[in-house]
């Protein structure tokens, strides 16, 4: 019977090194460094830990300067929409709700009944049985939300800006819609984008998503470290625009507008990196 000899790669290049005549320690140390450092290719840990392990598809549109009454054909119209893009959570701005008038469809029961989504609903203004406020739509669950109101920012107006922590299984995430009062000055965008960055940020590692009628100026966005979905040249100022925290735990994959009879809708699919353990 044959015995079988096991010599490590190592071993072997010795042995050949010294076959050949190469006696010298150094030298062979040399080679061997090379050999192991051309076979074993580094690793960039820090680009594997960027990686996204999982995306989102996010959705919001502004209803404040629609001219139309709203039927129950145009939101199963928008809903076959928001299947057809696969959305995930949507973000929807000025809404107009008549409780009690049977004769007007109320968006947001009538979106959740064809969705079969969670919802919530931050009231800003409800006069003579007219009710207006922002939404957010989820397929996930909705851990917490609140309704924060810009009075303070200007005193005259009813805006305001609803913020819900969704969990999107990798991490949660905490989506703002809000409408933004319309004749707004610079420094009152300013303290409104404040605010919003300010809000439950009890950690480092939260990732924040808004959408609304955001200020246009990039110089606001950027001072309160947000990024920005790109909206099309064309895109008017009361276009609902989707900002995101700029960290490396979310990433922009892809982003679009499709127009609706309802008006425009902002699309963006996001990378999601698992929330980090403290």
């Amino acid at each position: 019977m044959k015995q079988i000899i096991h010599i490590s790669v190592p071993s072997l290049i010795t042995i050949l090194l010294k076959t050949i005549g190469i006696q010298t320690p150094v030298l062979a140390l040399g080679i061997l460094c090379l050999w192991s450092c051309t076979t074993q290719p580094k690793v960039d840990k820090e680009a594997v830990s960027k990686k996204p392990e999982t995306s989102i598809q996010i959705a919001s549109i502004n209803l404040a300067n629609l001219n139309k009454r709203i039927g129950r054909n145009d939101i199963i119209e928008l809903v076959k929409i928001l299947k057809s893009e696969q959305i995930e959570i949507l973000a929807v701005q000025g809404i107009a709700r008549y409780p009690g008038i049977a004769s007007r469809v109320d968006f947001v029961n009538e979106l959740s009944a064809k969705t079969d989504w969670r919802n919530v609903f931050g009231e800003m203004l409800n006069i003579s049985g007219r009710q207006t406020g922002n939404a957010i739509f989820s397929v996930y669950p909705i851990l917490f939300h609140q309704n924060v109101s810009w009075d303070r920012v200007e005193p005259t107006s009813f805006d305001a800006a609803l913020q819900a922590t969704v969990d999107a299984g990798a991490r949660p995430l905490l989506i703002v819609s809000t409408q933004l009062p319309l004749r707004a000055t610079v420094k009152e965008q300013e303290e409104c984008s404040k605010m919003i960055a300010t809000m439950n940020a009890d950690t480092a590692d939260q990732v924040t998503i808004v959408a609304g009628n955001l200020p246009t100026e990039k110089t606001i966005r950027t001072s309160y470290s947000f990024a920005e979905v790109p909206p099309p040249e064309s895109a008017k100022s009361t276009m609902s625009r989707i900002w995101f925290s700029a960290s490396s735990s979310i990433q922009l994959l892809t982003s679009r507008t499709l127009e609706t009879e309802l008006g425009t809708l902002t699309i963006a699919q996001f990378g999601l990196s698992r929330q980090q353990k403290r």
